[in-house]
C-alpha cells in the first residue's frame, strides 16, 4: 500500500519529527494531488496542521490559471489552508540572467520559506517521486557531477522533506485511479527541449527495457552515495584537522600528513578547503581540486590561480592557498591587489559602493569563476540592460586609451566576460539588483591612476 510504504520511509529520516505545521506544494500535477492526499490522512492522525502552497508561476496562460483554480477547489473541499502565488517567471528570469527553470525553482522555495515562517514549527512538503530521483542522478552524471551528485535528491534537507521519494510514477498514477482522483497534466512536460524531459521520455524507457526495476535500482544507488559522500565528508573533515593550519589571508596543506591519507580523502581535503576559502563551493570544478593535488608534486614557487582571486603555491612543507595578489610590469613594478568577499544580499546593507576601486557584482551570474588577467582577444562585455555587447578592443578605441596602457590595464574576468576593466568601468551584466542573492564585492588597491 502507497500509504505504508510512503510512512516507513518518513519514518526511516524522521521527517515529522517535531513538526506542527506541514506547509506542502501542490502543483496540481498527479505528483503533488497525491502527496496532498495522502499527507492530509497523516496530518489528521498526528494532530499537524496541512497548509496548501500553490505557485502559479504566469507561463502557460489559461492552462496554468487552471491548475491553480484545480488546487483552490481542492483544498476548499478538503478544508485545508491554501496560499496562492503568482510571478511573471519569464521576465524575472531575464532580469536576473538565470534560466526560466532556475528562476521558477528559486522563487517556489523562497515562497514556502516565506509561508513556513508564518506557522508554528512548519516543515515543508514537496513532491518529488522516485522517478524524479532516477531522472536528477542520470542528469548529474551525464553533466559530470562527482560522487556528491550522485546522492540525487535528499530526502531531507534543513525543514524540506520529500514522502514520496522512494515511491515510482507508476504507483502514484495508480492511486489516483484507484481513488478517483483527477490532477492536472503540464503540456510542458511532452516537451523535449528541456533536458530533464528527454532523459525522462528517452534514457529511463531505455533503461526499463533493460532492467523493468530500473528506476528503483537507480533510487537505490544514489541513497547509497549519499550514506557514502557523508561518510567521506565525515572522514575529510577529521583529515583536515591534523593536515590543514588555517592562516590570516589563506591556509597551508602540510605535505608529509595530507600525502598519508588517501586520494580519495585528499580530493576532499581540497575540494572543501577551496569551498571554504572561497566562501563557497559553485566555481570549484574536479579540475581545481587536480590542479591543487598535482602542484604537491611540482617544485618550491610553482603557483597556479584558482576561481574567486586564489591563488595555491607550492611551498617548501606543501601547499598554501590564499588570495591573489597579481603582479605586473609598470615601469618600477608595481604590486596590484584585489580583495574579494561574498555576501548575502539584503535590505540593511546600504548603498551600492560609489568608490571607483570598490566594485560589486551579482555573484550568482558569474559562469566560470573570476581571473585577475590583462586583456585578451575575444574579450568583451555587456554595456547595458538590454544586454548589448561591446568587444573590449572597441571599447579601448573609443576612450582613446593608448595602446601601451592596454596591456597594463587589470581586468576582472569571467572566462571571454569582463566583469570589470578597472579603474574604467564594469559590465551591466553583472550588476547588482534587487533580485541579487548574493554579492561580490572586489577591491582594489593597486594605486591605478587615470
Amino acid at each position: 500500500m502507497i500509504l505504508q510504504k510512503m510512512l516507513s520511509f518518513m519514518e526511516k529520516y524522521h521527517m515529522l519529527d517535531g513538526c506542527k505545521t506541514l506547509v506542502i506544494g501542490v502543483s496540481g500535477g498527479a505528483d503533488s494531488v497525491c502527496l496532498l492526499l495522502l499527507l492530509e490522512k497523516v496530518c489528521k492522525e498526528r494532530g499537524i496542521l496541512p497548509v496548501v502552497v500553490h505557485i502559479e508561476h504566469g507561463i502557460r496562460g489559461k492552462e496554468s490559471l487552471s491548475d491553480a483554480a484545480f488546487v483552490e477547489n481542492l483544498c476548499k473541499q478538503k478544508d485545508i489552508l491554501f496560499h496562492r502565488f503568482s510571478y511573471a517567471v519569464e521576465k524575472i528570469a531575464k532580469e536576473s540572467g538565470e534560466s526560466t527553470e532556475e528562476a521558477g525553482r528559486r522563487l517556489r522555495y523562497d515562497t514556502f520559506f516565506q509561508v513556513a515562517e508564518q506557522y508554528e514549527q512548519a516543515k515543508i512538503a514537496v513532491a518529488h517521486n522516485e522517478n524524479d530521483q532516477a531522472e536528477t542522478v542520470l542528469f548529474h552524471l551525464a553533466r559530470g557531477s562527482g560522487i556528491k551528485g550522485m546522492g540525487g535528491i535528499p530526502p531531507v534537507r534543513g525543514n524540506i522533506i520529500r514522502p514520496l521519494l522512494g515511491v515510482s510514477r507508476t504507483e502514484i498514477e495508480q492511486y489516483l485511479k484507484e481513488a478517483g482522483q483527477p490532477y492536472c497534466t503540464d503540456s510542458t512536460n511532452a516537451l523535449d527541449v528541456y533536458a530533464r524531459n528527454r532523459i525522462r521520455h528517452e534514457a529511463l524507457p531505455s533503461l526499463n527495457g533493460v532492467n523493468a526495476q530500473a528506476v528503483s535500482h537507480i533510487g537505490q544507488a544514489a541513497e547509497e552515495f549519499s550514506e557514502f559522500f557523508a561518510y567521506l565528508e565525515a572522514q575529510a573533515k577529521e583529515a583536515e584537522a591534523h593536515c590543514v593550519r588555517d592562516e590570516r589571508q589563506g591556509a597551508r596543506i602540510g605535505q608529509e600528513a595530507f600525502c598519508a591519507c588517501p586520494v580519495i580523502l585528499q580530493k576532499q581535503i581540497v575540494y572543501d578547503l577551496l569551498g571554504r576559502l572561497a566562501g563557497a563551493k559553485k566555481d570549484i570544478t574536479r579540475e581545481h581540486v587536480a590542479q591543487v593535488l598535482a602542484l604537491m608534486e611540482k617544485q618550491v614557487g610553482r603557483k597556479i590561480s584558482l576561481p574567486f582571486g586564489l591563488v595555491a603555491a607550492r611551498t617548501y612543507e606543501g601547499i598554501r592557498i590564499g588570495q591573489e595578489k597579481v603582479q605586473k610590469k609598470e615601469g618600477n613594478r608595481k604590486e596590484e591587489a584585489f580583495a574579494f568577499r561574498i555576501f548575502s544580499n539584503n535590505p540593511k546593507i546600504g548603498e551600492i559602493p560609489k568608490n571607483q576601486y570598490t566594485k560589486w557584482f551579482d555573484y550568482d551570474k558569474i559562469e566560470h569563476g573570476t581571473q585577475i588577467r590583462t586583456r585578451q582577444e575575444g574579450d568583451f562585455f555587456v554595456l547595458d540592460e538590454k544586454g548589448g555587447k561591446k568587444k573590449l578592443k572597441s571599447y579601448f578605441i573609443d576612450e582613446k586609451i593608448q595602446s601601451e596602457e592596454r596591456d597594463r590595464i587589470p581586468l576582472l574576468a569571467d572566462g571571454s566576460h569582463i566583469l570589470w576593466i578597472v579603474g574604467y568601468r564594469i559590465s551591466a551584466y553583472y550588476k547588482v539588483t534587487k533580485d541579487t542573492r548574493r554579492i561580490l564585492e572586489v577591491r582594489y588597491d593597486g594605486g591605478m591612476k587615470r
